[in-house]
């Protein structure tokens, strides 16, 4: 038997044959070769392939983040354009006051400043009760009663709420009570709808409006305003 080096076989009878001949002597049939161009076609096809397999597929993360980004901008956007007026001069009131409190050098500006967004809010208001305000919920639960515990966000810092349970919530009666029309049109909203909603703001000495936070730093930069939803309906 030849070398391997100097036989192959004949694709047609299976006889070992010469590589430099041109038909197999045993059956007559014609052996094809590749020229150098045809074997270098071949080499650049699997180099192709194995540069497609080996290639990372993360590129596919940054497009995907992107289009969740953009998705969110533009709700947030479409949420803003639905906002009355009064609701958008008090979201641009309670944002620019806690961008000057984040730059306040010291407490004392900062206390200035929380009074200064007293009167703003008081201003941009002019009462307590709102009509057909915007928002998205961010909380919906209930209280060892079955009450229900409801939290609007009607800007990226901003939420309007309930309180949470019930011995903070005496006096106020902010919980939204089991069979009220108000409790009754939440009953099949999950997390993340748009409303529409009205009610009241509770009064408050320090805020104008009652504010729920343990610090004056996240009154100010995460404000929690309590309120009183009277009616609320979704936003398809």
């Amino acid at each position: 038997m030849g070398s391997d080096s100097l036989f192959t076989k004949c694709k047609t009878c299976g006889k070992e044959i010469s590589k430099s001949a041109k038909a197999c002597p045993q059956c007559g049939e014609k052996q094809k070769k590749l020229s150098i161009i045809q074997w270098i076609g071949v080499a650049f096809f699997g180099l192709m392939i194995i540069g497609v397999a080996s290639s990372p597929d993360d590129k596919t993360q940054p497009n995907e983040s992107n289009l969740n980004k953009t998705t969110s901008k533009q709700k947030a956007q479409l949420l803003e354009m639905q906002m009355p007026n009064e609701q958008l001069k008090f979201v641009q009131v309670v944002t620019e006051h806690a961008a000057g409190f984040r730059e306040a050098k010291n407490e004392l500006q900062q206390s200035a400043i929380r009074d200064q967004r007293k009167i703003a809010i008081s201003s941009s208001l002019g009462g307590y009760s709102v009509s057909s305000w915007v928002g998205t919920i961010n909380q919906l639960e209930t209280n060892t009663e079955g009450k229900a515990i409801l939290s609007v966000r009607i800007s990226p810092d901003i939420e309007i709420k309930t309180w949470n349970n019930a011995f903070s919530d005496i006096g106020s009666n902010t919980l939204i009570e089991k069979g009220t029309p108000t409790f009754n049109s939440l009953f099949n909203l999950p997390n993340g709808q748009r409303v529409r909603f009205s009610g009241a703001f509770l009064p408050s000495k320090s805020d104008f409006i009652e504010e729920r936070s343990m610090t004056i730093d996240g009154s100010i930069k995460n404000p929690e305003f309590l309120f009183k939803f009277q009616s609320i309906s979704p936003i398809n």
